[in-house]
């Protein structure tokens, strides 16, 4: 196994599952245009057959399944810090509760 090649074919996918989900995160509803640009950048990863097609009859074809696990990889992380350290609007969390003002108080 040619481990160069399976290094850049999973950095690659990590990047592309990124982007794919924070484009995702970033998107207040979810209509049919979310889906679609989602969906099609996932279903690039038919970027597979073309690594095997250039690699040759004879090629490391093994090594380029390592890039759908990078754009599981990446998608999950990005979701996974987008709701940790995010709410729903964009607006980053607050550590402590913030408490509710009555105006009676003043």
């Amino acid at each position: 196994m040619d481990w160069v090649v399976a290094a850049g074919a999973l950095c690659l996918g990590i990047l592309i599952g990124a982007l794919v989900g924070w484009y995702f995160s970033e998107a207040q509803r979810t209509t049919p245009v979310v889906l679609g640009v989602s969906i099609s950048c996932l279903v690039g990863s038919s970027v597979l057959a073309m690594f095997s097609f250039l690699a040759g009859p004879k090629g490391p074809t093994h090594e380029y399944w390592f890039y759908p696990i990078g754009l599981l990889v990446g998608f999950a992380v990005v979701i996974v810090i987008e709701m940790t350290f995010y709410n729903y609007y964009g607006e980053r969390r607050s550590s402590s509760p913030k408490r509710a003002v009555d105006r009676r108080d003043k």
